[in-house]
């Protein structure tokens, strides 16, 4: 008996040294699998997270991967017998409890719970749960959800900056657009502001010569002026106001620059002005002008060898300076006459009849009047010869040439007493 049971207690206490060992084993791997996931966390953050320890061990450092040491802390029982600390990586057996004479505790029934290594074993456990379980919870997140949420975070930041970079290209595009189109606006309006001026200016002038009074030789042209001025009113073209949109703004610019074409007509109001300046400048000539200024005109006839003027003591007509006569009277000789074959003593005295006469009226209406009368001779037996008014002269021409040759002897005389000197031309 005595031997079956000390085969017994053997059994019993190899049996428990199994389970000590059991529980040790798993203390100290969860305690290994704890302060590992800690160290992990505490890797990741270490600023906020700090060093964690599972409830009942101590984390020891852990160094390039190295391993993490976990202690057992010590347990009281009820009886306050001290519990045997369970080492987490040694391997080394439990001491075993002494009894009241020193002798070997008996060992319990395996069957039943342990009161030291098992608590010790669930606690260890437990406590390796909640470690773990805060590990999980501060445990990084795996490389390929943070790189996949990287990259999408990426791509939608590139997306954005592609956007943004379109949209303002789009606007600083516009923006050069519009800038562009209202310079071309503006330069297009002044151009065409410039040309009316030019137009005004042109119109101003020929006005103020129509209202100056100044007659011309010919009055048709005072009338021809007039309209022209009206004309030349009507084609002025006004500058449009310059529209928002950036397309109507060019559509106006285009309108602007094909508009104002005022060459042709600012031609013609300068014409009509000089033709006007001229008429005006040569009715002065032959509106009864002076004695001399006729004979000076009259020595640049071709032909013409001789020219004087009569004074009342020679007058024929005796109409020199009367209400209704002349106001001067100048007789030439025509080299193509035979002055030897006509009647009388020097040029007054031939008279007409030795090349013709300019007889000069105060008035148009009195030079129109003379001609008239003189009209009543043509075709009889006392015909006067050819003769016409220019102004307020009237000019004869003598009978004892052809009716080709007085025509054309009548045209240098009229061209010499209108045409203008050098000095008034410039």
């Amino acid at each position: 008996m005595t031997e079956e049971k000390s085969k017994t207690a053997d059994a019993a206490s190899a049996d428990g040294e199994k389970n000590a060992k059991a529980a040790s084993a798993i203390t100290s791997e969860a305690a290994e699998v704890a302060a590992a996931e800690v160290a992990g966390g505490a890797a990741q953050d270490a600023a906020s997270q700090g060093a964690a320890a599972a409830p009942g061990f101590a984390a020891s450092d852990a160094k390039d991967g190295g391993e993490a040491e976990g202690r057992p802390a010590e347990a009281e029982g009820n009886d306050g017998a001290e519990a045997p600390a369970a080492e987490g990586k040694g391997g080394s057996k439990p001491k075993a409890a002494d009894g009241p004479n020193g002798e070997a505790a008996k060992p319990e029934d395996p069957k039943e719970p342990q009161t030291t290594g098992g608590f010790e074993a669930d606690a260890a456990a437990t406590d390796a749960a909640g470690t773990e379980a805060a590990g999980e919870q501060n445990a990084p997140e795996p490389d390929e959800h943070r790189g996949a949420r990287v990259r999408v975070a990426v791509a939608v930041a590139c997306v954005l900056v592609v956007a943004a970079c379109a949209v303002a290209t789009v606007v600083t595009t516009n923006f050069a657009d519009y800038q562009k189109a209202v310079a071309s606006y503006q330069r297009s309006a002044e151009a065409l502001q410039e040309r009316n001026e030019e137009l005004d200016q042109a119109v101003a002038s020929l006005q103020f010569l129509v209202n100056s009074g100044a007659q011309p030789l010919d009055p048709q042209l005072i009338t021809d002026a007039q309209q022209l001025i009206s004309e030349a009113k009507g084609a002025k073209d006004s500058v449009a106001p310059m529209p928002l949109n950036t397309d109507e703004i060019r559509t106006v610019t285009n309108k602007i620059r094909i508009s104002g074409n005022y060459a042709q007509i600012i031609g013609r109001l300068n014409a009509a002005e000089d033709a006007l300046e001229d008429s005006i400048a040569l009715r002065e000539l032959v509106v009864d002008p002076t004695a001399s200024n006729v004979i000076e005109r009259l020595r640049t006839v071709p032909h013409i060898i001789a020219a004087e003027a009569v004074t009342p003591e020679n007058d024929p007509n005796g109409l020199l300076n009367q209400s209704e006569g002349y106001s001067s009277m100048v007789y030439f000789s025509y080299s193509l006459i035979l002055q030897d074959k006509v009647y009388g003593e020097g040029v007054v005295g031939k008279g007409t009849s030795g090349g013709g006469s300019v007889e000069v009226y105060p008035t148009v209406e009195l030079a129109e009047a003379r001609n008239d009368y003189i009209s009543q001779f043509d075709n009889t037996d006392l015909a006067p010869g050819y003769h016409e008014v220019v102004g307020s002269i009237v000019v004869r021409i003598s009978d004892r040439l052809t009716p080709e040759r007085q025509k054309k002897l009548a045209d240098e005389v009229v061209e010499a007493l209108t045409t203008l000197p050098d000095d008034e031309k410039q």
